[in-house]
């Protein structure tokens, strides 16, 4: 496997400052990664703490169920995470490398994370779908074999990278050769975070758990604004609102780990077999909460 591991400084670029509404995302497969073989991966969500979040078990007029987490409120709203019932997982992350004045200039495909889970069954199937990579933004899959992610820049513009066997992981900026000119201002979280989970990642012995995962997912290590879990330096900032972690066996039942951290709420963890889910076994989780 062609390794990541100085793919975060392959370029300088302006640095910004301003901490922006973002996510971390990494990845790991093959039986030397993760104990037991398969995969696992996880998405940090970021954002400003100013809506709620729930799940949602979604059954599209037409393709496959999936289960995922959901933003409520005016903005951003919508699937931030999820899987179908064949065991595709999709995450994304926002392109904070291109200003937002710049970013919403650019025409996007929509609803790609449901399209993508209602549609595909795999990540191989996944990645076929190239009519969808379109308007800046990044894409995480996984299913029991490989891990991917796709880097979408402006007008179909786009670099996928795909293993059966190792690591993946992303911020908000640009990693791949061909996508470097997209990075119009890397914004210093990003590129924190960034370095923080590679050295996670390569500290942390392996083959991965899913424990290992979670572990990484609440390092404070660079404060508020910079570290993998964020807790942010005031309300108007990103914060970590969720984590959602998924472990995909060669066989048998895939395991959800999520933690909501809706703003003026406890905490809710969330921990399921994803078989029970879509075979109606937990209807707990959709209680609403008071």
């Amino acid at each position: 496997m062609k390794r990541l591991s100085t793919v975060c400084l392959l370029a300088v670029f302006h640095l910004s400052h301003s901490p922006v509404r973002a996510c971390t995302l990494w990845a790991a497969a093959g039986d030397e990664w993760v104990k037991g073989g398969g995969t696992l991966i996880v998405k940090n969500r970021d954002w400003r703490p100013d809506h709620q979040q729930e799940v949602r078990l979604t059954t599209p007029k037409s393709g496959f169920r999936y289960f995922g987490l959901y933003a409520l409120g005016k903005t951003s709203s919508g699937i931030k995470a999820g899987i179908n019932e064949h065991g595709l997982v999709v995450v994304t992350a926002t392109a904070g490398a291109i200003p937002e004045k710049e970013r919403v200039k650019m025409k996007g495909a929509g609803g790609v994370t449901s399209r993508l889970l209602s549609g595909c069954d795999s990540v191989e199937s996944a990645l076929q779908k190239k009519e969808l990579f379109v308007g800046p933004q990044y894409i995480m899959l996984a299913d029991r074999k490989h891990i991917a992610y796709v880097e979408i820049g402006d007008k179909g513009r786009h670099a996928i990278r795909c293993v059966d066997k190792g690591i993946l992981y992303h911020t908000n900026h640009y990693l791949e050769p061909s996508m470097l000119e997209w990075n119009r201002a890397i914004g210093e979280s990003s590129r924190i975070r960034c370095e923080r989970i590679k050295e996670l990642l390569e500290g942390t012995p392996r083959p991965y758990t899913l424990n290992d995962f979670a572990a990484m997912s609440k390092d404070q290590h660079a404060g508020p604004d910079n570290s993998i879990h964020r807790t942010g330096s005031s309300e108007k900032v990103s914060a970590t609102l969720a984590c959602w972690i998924v472990a995909l066996p060669p066989e048998g039942s895939p395991r959800l780990w999520l933690r909501i951290l809706n703003p003026g709420k406890p905490e809710r963890l969330i921990e399921a077999d994803v078989d029970d889910i879509f075979a109606g076994k937990r209807q707990d989780l959709f209680v609403k909460e008071k």
